[in-house]
């Protein structure tokens, strides 16, 4: 099970920037969410993929990629996608289980295809990891963003190694479903992380479960 005190020490000792970057959006985001409203609807996307796009490049998240131009890709992904973290962002890690696997594998490859030539999709849906899983986890912040040292300290069982930086749609949904599993029975750990998001995000924002362990095997 999950340690609720290893997380404060993780939020503690996380860089600055990254939590600040994380905490504006999701306030952003929740304060825009609790009107019952989508950051992706036509009033708000443009200013979703500014942020987005900011962030992301801040984080290095297209550094190496193939695509000229990830900026203009996912502005038209975020677009495609609309529909499908619409339905989404009605769910969390708890309930993981739950959600579209078909919703979640087209936002896969929308968000994955930005980092590829041109843009492109492939059909195997093998992307670099942190091109789906960053952008994801500031949208809906139920995922893990996968970088090298995440992916280095996640449990061996997982089957996730540092060199795995391209990963399929099936690895990355089998290693949610595990960690949905996992949190489900930390029942600490659920509890110190609503008081965590009150603190951070007020009361009625969405608890962020996937960015909480993120830090969590970060540190």
């Amino acid at each position: 099970m999950f340690d609720p005190i290893k997380l404060r020490h993780a939020l503690d000792v996380f860089p600055e920037k990254n939590i600040k970057d994380f905490n504006d959006f999701w306030t952003w985001k929740s304060q825009t969410e609790n009107q019952e409203i989508s950051i992706l609807d036509d009033e708000h996307i443009e200013a979703t993929n500014t942020k987005l796009y900011e962030i992301l490049n801040g984080w290095q998240t297209y550094r190496n990629g193939k695509n000229n131009n990830p900026s203009k890709t996912l502005k038209i992904s975020l677009k495609n996608l609309r529909a499908d973290y619409d339905q989404i962002r009605k769910y969390n890690l708890l309930n993981f289980k739950d959600v579209s696997e078909f919703g979640l594998r087209m936002i896969w490859h929308e968000l994955g295809r930005v980092k590829e030539h041109e843009g492109e999709t492939n059909e195997s849906g093998d992307y670099y990891a942190v091109a789906v899983t960053k952008p994801i986890m500031l949208l809906w912040g139920q995922t893990l963003a996968f970088d090298t040292r995440v992916r280095r300290n996640l449990p061996r069982r997982l089957g996730l190694s540092a060199p795995d930086f391209r990963m399929g749609f099936s690895k990355w949904y089998g290693v949610m479903s595990s960690l949905s599993v996992e949190l489900n029975e930390s029942t600490e750990f659920i509890r110190e992380s609503l008081k965590i998001s009150k603190e951070l995000y007020g009361e009625d924002a969405v608890i962020p479960y996937g960015r909480f362990l993120d830090i969590y095997f970060w540190a």
